[in-house]
C-alpha cells in the first residue's frame, strides 16, 4: 500500500491547496521555520483518524455525513481550536490517492467487489456553531465507481466501511491487535502524547516494554521487526564495538531494560553516547509503531552530519525490508535524506504557503546548508546563494576575479535597460562615474 498523492486545504495555515504529487517511498519536505512543514504531517494524521470514525459493525453501511462534538475530536488526539486557519476558518479538505495490490487484502480477509489498485478519498471537516460536520466527499475506486453516489449497492456500501478501516488500521489475527496505519514521530520522539514518565529519558520505559513485547511476540510481523532493529543497530559496531542490542525484563520490578551486550558485559542504553541514544530512540519508535506510513519531524535533530548520512541508509534498508513501514514522510532542514528524483519545497509566497517539487540536487542550496562544511565539497557545495539574513556567498573563482579574496565592499546596480541586477566592486562602481565624466562634452 502506498500514498501516491496527498492534498490539503484549510488545515491550520494552509489557505490554498498544498499538493504532494508523485510521492515515492521516502518523501522529504524542506522549508523555512514556521512555514508549516509539521502541519503537513499533522494533516496526514487527521486524515487517518477521521477514517476510524466509521462504525465497525460489518452490517452497517458507510456514513457520508456525521456530526461530531468537541470531545469526539479531542478523542482523536486533536484540539479543535487548533485545527482551522485562524484568519479564515475554511472547511478542512484532505484528499489522498492510495495504490493497493490485490494480495494486500488477503490477510484482512476482504473480498473486494471493486478494483482497489487506485483509490481516491476526499474528507471534509468543518465547524458548524458549537459542533463539527465530517463528510466523505469522494470515495472512488480504480474503475471510476464513486461509492458516495446514491446508485451504489448495499454490498458496496458495507464494503466501503470495511475498506476504510483497512486503510486506517491493520489487524493481527494471532494477537487480536489493531495497529494504526499512520504514525507521527514528533520532535520529542514520542508517538502518543499520553506517555507519562516519572523520569524523562531518551529511551522511555514504554518504548523498552514495546521492544521486549516485540521480541517475545508470537506474531511474525512483531518479532521480525525486533530482529530488524537488532540487525540495523549492528551497523554502529564500528562505534560501539563487538556486540548487539538486547532487551531484558525484570519480573520483580515489571520494568524492561535495553542494553548493548558485548562479549564481556552488558552496557545499559543510558550509558551510551547521546548520538547513539538518539538513533536508537528514532529507529525503535519507527519499527515499534507497526505502522505502514511513518512521518518523522526533523530526523537530523541533535545528530552531526555523518550520522545523518548513516541514518539515511538505515531508512532505505527499513523501507526495503518486508516487515517495516512502506513509506516514510520526513520534514527536515538537512539535505542528507534525499531519495528519488525530487523533494518538496514548502515556502511562503505573499505570506501564503505553497509547495513545489524540486530536483534533489538543489536540496543543499534550498536548505542553506553550510557551504564550508567538509562534507559538502566539489559538486555538492552551493556555488552562490543569499542567506535569510541577506548575506551573499560568492564562489571562489568570482572572488578572485573581483580581487575580493580577503573580502571587501560591493555595490548592487539595477540596470534600467534590462531590469537585471549587477554586482560590482567599489572600484568598478567608481570607474563608471569616471567614464561618464570623461564622455561629457566640453
Amino acid at each position: 500500500m502506498h500514498i501516491k498523492r496527498f492534498t490539503i486545504k484549510g488545515f491550520k495555515n494552509f489557505q490554498q491547496h498544498i499538493s504532494l504529487d508523485n510521492i515515492g517511498d521516502i518523501c522529504v519536505i524542506h522549508g523555512e521555520n514556521n512555514v508549516g512543514k509539521s502541519n503537513v504531517l499533522e494533516a496526514m494524521q487527521l486524515f487517518f483518524q477521521l477514517l476510524l470514525l466509521q462504525k465497525t459493525r460489518q452490517s452497517v453501511p458507510i456514513t457520508w455525513r456525521q456530526k461530531l462534538s468537541f470531545s469526539e475530536i479531542e478523542e482523536q488526539g486533536f484540539y479543535p481550536s487548533e485545527l482551522f486557519n485562524l484568519e479564515v476558518p475554511l472547511p478542512i479538505e484532505l484528499n489522498v490517492t492510495f495504490t493497493i495490490q490485490p494480495e494486500e487484502l488477503k490477510p484482512a480477509n476482504i473480498q473486494s467487489p471493486l478494483p482497489t489498485s487506485e483509490v481516491h478519498l476526499t474528507l471534509q471537516l468543518k465547524n458548524i456553531h458549537t459542533d463539527f460536520e465530517y463528510r466523505i466527499l469522494k470515495y472512488q475506486f480504480a474503475d471510476g465507481t464513486d461509492v458516495t453516489h446514491p446508485e451504489i449497492t448495499a454490498e458496496q456500501k458495507i464494503f466501503a466501511v470495511q475498506f476504510a478501516h483497512f486503510l486506517a488500521q491493520s489487524f493481527l489475527l494471532k494477537t487480536k491487535e489493531t495497529s494504526n496505519r499512520f504514525a507521527l514521530i514528533r520532535l520529542d520522539r514520542r508517538i502518543s502524547q499520553t506517555e507519562i514518565e516519572a523520569v524523562r529519558s531518551v529511551i522511555p520505559q514504554v518504548l523498552c516494554l514495546q521492544l521486549y513485547d516485540a521480541k517475545e511476540s508470537p506474531e511474525p510481523s512483531h518479532y521480525k521487526r525486533w530482529a530488524l532493529f537488532v540487525s540495523i543497530m549492528k551497523k554502529f559496531n564500528d562505534v560501539l564495538g563487538e556486540g548487539e542490542f538486547v532487551v531484558l525484563f525484570n519480573r520483580h520490578t515489571g520494568r524492561a531494560n535495553l542494553a548493548f551486550q558485548t562479549p564481556v558485559t552488558r552496557i545499559p542504553i543510558n550509558l551510551l553516547g547521546s548520538g547513539i541514544q538518539q538513533i536508537v530512540a528514532l529507529i525503535a519508535r519507527l519499527l515499534m509503531s507497526n505502522a505502514s506510513f511513518v512521518a518523522i519531524e526533523e530526523p537530523e535533530l541533535n545528530l552531526r552530519y555523518t550520522l545523518q548520512l548513516r541514518l539515511r541508509e538505515i531508512f532505505k534498508e527499513i523501507i526495503e525490508a518486508s516487515v517495516g513501514p512502506q513509506q516514510l514522510f520526513l520534514t527536515s532542514h538537512s539535505p542528507a535524506y534525499e531519495f528519488g528524483q525530487h523533494f518538496y519545497a514548502l515556502r511562503k509566497i505573499n505570506d501564503i504557503p505553497s509547495v513545489e517539487q524540486k530536483p534533489i540536487k538543489e536540496a543543499v542550496l534550498f536548505t542553506h546548508h553550510h557551504a564550508d562544511s567538509p562534507y559538502l565539497v566539489g559538486e555538492h557545495a552551493p556555488l552562490c546563494y543569499v542567506s535569510t539574513d541577506g548575506l551573499v556567498k560568492l564562489p571562489e573563482r568570482i572572488c578572485k576575479r573581483l580581487n575580493l579574496e580577503q573580502g571587501g565592499g560591493v555595490v548592487l546596480l539595477e540596470r534600467k535597460d534590462t531590469g537585471h541586477v549587477e554586482l560590482l566592486t567599489d572600484n568598478q562602481f567608481d570607474d563608471l562615474f569616471e567614464e561618464s565624466v570623461e564622455n561629457e562634452p566640453a
